[in-house]
C-alpha cells in the first residue's frame, strides 16, 4: 500500500514537472515569437531614421573634409604669423633709418644672427 502511494506521488510529481516544463517552454517559444514580431515592427518604424542616418553620414564626411581644409589653412596662417614675428623682431632691433623687408625676404645678408633674437 505504501509502495502504491509512493509510485502515485512520484508519477504525480513527474507529470507536474512535465506540465510545468511544457508550459514554460511554450511560453518561452511564444515569447521569442512575440519579440521577433516586435523587432520586425520596430525595424519597419525605424526605416526613415536609418535613411536619415545615412544622409547625415554623408554630411559628416563633408564636414570632416572641410575641417581638414580649415586645419591646413590654420597651419599656413600660423607659419605666416611666425614669419611676421621674426620680421618685426628684426625691425625692432635695427638702427637703420630705412629698412626694407625685401632685403630680408630676398636672402640678402643681414647683419644679425637669428639666435640673438629667438
Amino acid at each position: 500500500r505504501q509502495r502504491r502511494m509512493f509510485i502515485f506521488l512520484q508519477q504525480t510529481r513527474t507529470d507536474a514537472s512535465i506540465k510545468i516544463q511544457r508550459i514554460f517552454r511554450g511560453h518561452k517559444g511564444r515569447e521569442n515569437f512575440a519579440v521577433a514580431i516586435a523587432l520586425r515592427s520596430l525595424e519597419h518604424k525605424a526605416r526613415p531614421l536609418y535613411s536619415l542616418l545615412e544622409n547625415e553620414g554623408g554630411e559628416i564626411k563633408r564636414h570632416q573634409d572641410a575641417q581638414v581644409g580649415v586645419k591646413r589653412a590654420l597651419e599656413e596662417a600660423k607659419n605666416a604669423v611666425s614669419e611676421l614675428e621674426k620680421e618685426i623682431a628684426i625691425l625692432n632691433h635695427t638702427n637703420a633709418k630705412y629698412w626694407s623687408p625685401v632685403t630680408y625676404l630676398c636672402g640678402v645678408p643681414v647683419i644679425w644672427s637669428e639666435s640673438q633674437y629667438f
